[in-house]
């Protein structure tokens, strides 16, 4: 193997490592716990495969395209924050919550905090970890290998041999 490829199996390897311990980000205290401690801890790990579909569900529901990001006016960029900035906040807290039930029940109060107690930075470094950690990759993978086995196609039995 070549120094590119060898770099980028170790970084894979790597991100692998810190996605199955988590990463951890400090936000601001609730109000009842303020007065014991200004932050708390909150340690991001893999998203399950429900979790990745509920933020995926949240964000195409924004209707954001990948390549209008890249040439954004700034008026533009503060309308697409104003329309769905809730939305994204929804993103980031069921991936923080990362459960079945825990994000039914607290992905919305968690989202209305973190929108109002997170820096837009904090909020940003939350998204890239989850971008880059949690990714859709393994989940294509997943989905070209099933579609390569034809678990569809019928089985009309043995193939008749000629002589």
């Amino acid at each position: 193997m070549n120094k590119d490829k060898d770099g980028a199996i170790t970084e894979m390897l790597a991100a692998q490592t810190i996605l199955q311990r988590g990463v951890k980000f400090k936000i601001a205290a609730p109000f009842f716990i303020r007065w014991l401690k200004k932050s708390v801890t909150i340690t991001v790990t893999a998203p399950y495969y429900g979790t990745l579909l509920r933020i995926s569900a949240y964000y195409l529901s924004t209707g954001l395209k990948d390549e209008k990001l890249d040439q954004l006016s700034v008026e533009e960029s503060l309308q697409i924050m104003a329309v769905h900035g809730t939305t994204i906040a929804k993103a980031v807290a069921c991936a923080m919550l990362n459960g079945n039930w825990s994000g039914r029940l607290f992905t919305k109060p968690l989202a209305w905090y973190l929108k109002w107690h997170c820096k837009p930075a904090e909020l940003l470094a939350l998204t890239s970890a989850l971008l880059v950690y949690g990714g859709s990759a393994d989940f294509m993978s997943t989905t070209r290998l099933v579609r390569s086995l034809k678990v569809t196609t019928p089985n009309l039995g043995q193939t008749p041999q000629g002589s």
